[in-house]
């Protein structure tokens, strides 16, 4: 008999050798204990739910929540995570999401869709939350400017950090997969969580989940940029486009994401959602094939910007001639 349960902590055991056919070979036992494990603070006392032929567990999805300060107010989360049901019980799949889509006062992710994941949520209400990625390449003209200062060093940041940032850090202090750096000076501050993620194929890259003031990275990303290849000896810098919407990076080229990651919301937009609380930082894994530009990508970028020049030259001629 088939039957729905939910999965607690405790169960991870039961579960693991269902993960293992996901066939990452970066995920060790370890790592895929964290999303069972994981330290913050959360309402639920279970970590998804599970399809069972009798005892034997032949299905699992698992569910990571949090709860956040968005813009004043308490938000309640549910990152989707590790779907997979063995191939004889695939056509009772949908009966593990369906649990999940009944949180109506959670804002629901899914960072890590497949082809035909993506038509599924499609279908279930989800929306792109993302589709482009930025790499951000070495930037040569990175200087260190004399009233800011750069550290790495937890007690500092602990000190310097205040309200939602500072829990921020405290929540993800102790992954060890999570690096955090704090640019501060008279003029405020920027906090970034960034991770190092190790590719399928030879190009690993730094992947930047959170940064908290756009406007800051702005001003000093060379110096920032220069500080995160000098700690991983990593040359590619990756951040979702919607991070950094509308902020001018230098050296840098944007990378279609296929499958784009997905959210389901009541109450927010795109902008508001970062990788935080999430597999991606729980699980460390690549959701990119690589991130380095191919000559057609370059090409691209260069041409947009030839183009994007002559109208500007375009523009300022029809201005002169008219007066």
């Amino acid at each position: 008999m088939i039957t729905l349960r939910r999965i607690e902590r405790s169960m991870f055991q039961e579960v693991y050798p269902l993960l293992l056919d996901l066939n990452n070979p970066y995920l060790t036992e370890t790592d895929w204990k964290r999303i069972f494990d994981y330290r913050w603070d959360r309402e639920e006392d279970y970590c998804g739910y599970g399809l069972f032929d009798g005892r034997e567990i032949v299905g699992f999805l698992g569910l990571i929540f949090s709860k956040r300060w968005i813009d004043n107010q308490m938000e309640s989360f549910c990152n989707l995570t590790s779907w997979i049901v063995r191939e004889k019980y695939r056509d009772q799949s949908l009966a593990l999401i369906l649990p999940a889509l009944k949180l109506k006062d959670h804002t629901l992710t899914d960072l890590s869709a497949s082809d035909k994941v993506l038509r599924i949520m499609k279908r279930l209400g989800f929306r792109e939350l993302e589709s482009e990625l930025k790499v951000l390449l070495p930037y040569p003209l990175a200087r260190g400017p004399s009233d800011v200062r750069l550290t790495q060093e937890q007690n500092e940041i602990e000190t310097v950090l205040k309200g939602n940032d500072l829990k921020l850090f405290r929540d993800h202090e102790n992954l060890t997969s999570c690096n955090h750096l704090l640019l501060y000076g008279p003029n405020g501050y920027c906090y970034l969580i960034f991770s190092t993620v190790k590719n399928l194929t030879k190009y690993s890259y730094n992947y930047i989940h959170y940064l908290s003031n756009p406007i800051r990275f702005r001003e000093y990303h060379g110096v920032i940029r220069s500080k995160i290849i000098s700690i991983t000896k990593i040359p590619f810098i990756v951040v979702d486009s919607r991070l950094v919407r509308n902020v001018h990076l230098p050296f840098s080229y944007t990378l279609s994401l296929d499958p784009p990651r997905l959210y389901r919301s009541a109450r927010l937009e795109p902008e508001q959602i970062d990788n935080l609380y999430s597999e991606l930082v729980l699980l460390n894994f690549s959701t990119i094939s690589t991130p380095v530009p191919t000559g057609r990508q370059l090409w691209h970028r260069l041409a947009q910007r030839v183009l994007l020049q002559s109208t500007r030259n375009r523009i300022r001629e029809a201005h002169a001639e008219g007066g």
